[in-house]
């Protein structure tokens, strides 16, 4: 018989491992006693040191930690990542869609290729990972679906258009799955991290059409002068520990089917768990109207994703 410990272990695809939410998030999992996966690109070559150091993690401390190889821009990358998995432990419980990148700059000065870069990684990568994993969790009648997005997935930022254009995108498949997939024992969930002080501002894109930035003037200073003051935040007494995301991602984790928030708002909120908790019942009305509220996992708890952790 399995001992209650066997059976809590979970087989995890955390993308986007090799810094920041996934680095934390692999690590926080992995000593929790669960078979994680932290994917990247390229651990081989351009991230092998972090891969490395992973590994020598996992050995130090008995983990059941690995490394793959994962674009999340590429298909036969993602099919290749999922089936490896699959393959080797013969499951695959839960996968967190993390890997993101974010533009932030004067919106009409991304070029349409840049828009539709900032889509791949955060939209349609997610959206292919979730068809590859999905048919595996359907076979065993269990599952989880993970998205890591933003409060830019609910407010609207100046200067991060294209990256909340693709985090709105991104939480209304999110919460579609959460309906469609429920009654076949798959859980859909969103993670809003507020600001924290990770790489994404200084990997962040800049826009690239010069000709529509000059015509804005001083105005296109703006985004960097923004970011500066981010930058400043994030070392004084009132940034939050990027731990909490990797910590509410674990919580969530290990509360049984149906009884999920739908969201999960990390750190600093700028209002977004109010906003949250105002729009649930208009999408509760909307199910009800439709006839579809039994899709609502939690519809009789009333608690749909409103966590203020």
């Amino acid at each position: 018989m399995s001992s209650q410990n066997e059976l809590s272990t979970k087989v995890i695809l955390v993308t986007g491992s090799s810094s920041g939410f996934g680095r934390l998030t692999v690590e926080t999992l992995a000593r929790q006693g669960h078979c994680v996966y932290a994917a990247m690109r390229n651990p081989a070559k351009r991230n092998h040191s972090v891969a490395s150091e992973l590994m020598e993690l996992a050995r130090n401390e008995n983990l059941n930690l690995h490394t793959i190889e994962l674009d999340v821009t590429n298909s036969a990358s993602i099919d290749a990542a999922v089936a490896h998995v699959v393959k080797e432990q013969g499951k695959i419980d839960v996968l967190v869609n993390n890997a993101g990148v974010m533009n932030v700059g004067i919106t009409e000065g991304y070029t349409l290729e840049q828009v539709k870069q900032q889509m791949d990684v955060n939209y349609f990568g997610p959206v292919q990972l979730d068809r590859a994993v999905i048919p595996h969790m359907r076979k065993q009648q269990s599952g989880l679906l993970i998205h890591v997005s933003s409060l830019a997935g609910r407010l609207v930022f100046p200067y991060f258009g294209i990256y909340c254009a693709s985090k709105f995108a991104l939480e209304a498949v999110a919460e579609s799955y959460r309906y469609e997939l429920s009654a076949q024992g798959i859980d859909s969930v969103i993670v809003e991290p507020g600001p924290f002080g990770t790489s994404l501002i200084s990997k962040s894109p800049k826009p690239e059409d010069m000709e529509r930035l000059a015509d804005y003037g001083d105005v296109a200073q703006l985004p960097d002068k923004m970011l500066a003051s981010f930058e400043e935040f994030y070392q004084t007494d009132d940034a939050v520990n990027p731990q909490v995301v990797a910590d509410d991602i674990a919580s969530l984790i290990a509360l049984p089917h149906k009884e999920r928030p739908l969201r999960t708002v990390s750190g600093l909120d700028y209002g977004v768990r109010d906003l949250n908790i105002s729009a649930e019942p208009v999408q509760r009305t909307l199910l009800e109207t439709l006839g579809m509220l039994s899709m609502d996992p939690t519809a009789k708890g009333m608690d749909n994703g409103q966590r203020t952790a």
